[in-house]
């Protein structure tokens, strides 16, 4: 069992003991906060919504529940707090794909600019680039030099067409002239495998992924896609520090509330997640989890890097003609 499960398991299980008993007996009461992760339990952002939401409990002095309303992408979940009172009781953590990805690559029933309130970014997503552990591309630059000069292109693994993993190899192209060619696998475990098992020449994962493969000699964690090195493998350097001056691709997992929201309660939230963030027990639990805590910003602050992701992913995905898949 690694740690991102076992750290899920055991805040489920203390924010599991610390509330009442029935969910509608919860969300009947006035002083309960209902958390929507769109995403079934157990991913980071289920961790992570638990994490801070017991926190926030203690904070604010009232009862902080996670509702899990996976389905359609996010899609169900996000539109269940949209759909939602906007008066702080319900609130959503949702990893960066649903408020910045999708919405540019199909027709949605919401608008996330319009529809959502930025509160707090809550953690980052670091993730790398990594060839396998044989292969003779030993570095960044040699990465992009073989699909510079492959006929063909590089071929490298990604979860799904659309994830911020696609993104940030599309990203990486655009700005290096590198051929890549993306293969898309049924979540980060195969796309992960095929770059170990040597099917693809390269991936892009996410770091918790690609660690205990990098860790087992498998893998070969060229850089982290971030605009800063991570905690959990501070000796890889990011992709700008390599060479690609500019670049970065973060993901994250962010909180937001139904627009129309008061000002004053975003205010208080924002100011309430500064504070978790700053705990030394929150930290250490984010990156033995293989995240990293959010950087501290206001909620206009990260309204306005919301706002700068769209236009870069927009520019990315017209670029490459990124297109989903139809069934």
């Amino acid at each position: 069992m690694n740690t991102l499960i076992r750290a899920c398991a055991l805040l489920a299980t203390v924010a599991a003991a610390a509330l009442p008993a029935t969910a509608s007996a919860q969300r009947s009461s006035s002083n309960v906060v209902r958390v929507v992760v769109p995403f079934a339990a157990g991913g980071s952002a289920d961790m992570v919504a638990r994490l801070i939401g017991t926190k926030l409990a203690e904070g604010l002095g009232r009862s902080v529940i996670v509702d899990n309303k996976s389905g359609a992408g996010g899609q169900i979940g996000l539109q269940d707090v949209i759909r939602s009172a906007p008066d702080g009781n319900t609130l959503l953590v949702t990893p960066s794909g649903p408020i910045s990805i999708s919405p540019l690559l199909q027709q949605l029933p919401y608008d996330p600019p319009k529809d959502l309130v930025p509160i707090a970014m809550l953690a980052i997503v670091p993730t790398g680039v990594a060839v396998n552990a044989q292969s003779p591309i030993q570095n960044l630059q040699e990465l992009i030099s073989t699909a510079k000069s492959s006929k063909t292109g590089v071929l490298y693994s990604v979860p799904a067409i659309g994830t911020h993993m696609h993104l940030a190899g599309a990203l990486l192209e655009s700005m290096t002239g590198a051929k890549l060619q993306a293969v898309p696998y049924r979540g980060t475990s195969p796309a992960v495998a095929a770059v170990a098992s040597g099917e693809v020449t390269a991936g892009v994962s996410d770091l918790v992924t690609l660690l205990p493969m990098a860790a087992a000699g498998r893998l070969r964690i060229l850089a982290m896609t971030g605009v800063q090195r991570t905690s959990s493998a501070p000796t890889i350097a990011t992709v700008a520090e390599l060479g690609v001056a500019g670049y970065s691709a973060d993901a994250w997992i962010g909180m937001f509330a139904p627009a129309g929201t008061p000002q004053a309660v975003v205010d208080q939230l924002n100011a309430e997640i500064g504070k978790i963030l700053q705990q030394p027990d929150v930290r250490k639990t984010l990156t033995s989890s293989g995240l990293e805590p959010a950087p501290l910003t206001s909620a206009a602050g990260y309204a306005k890097s919301l706002a700068d992701d769209r236009i870069k992913w927009a520019g990315v995905i017209q670029k490459a003609k990124i297109k989903l898949e139809s069934n």
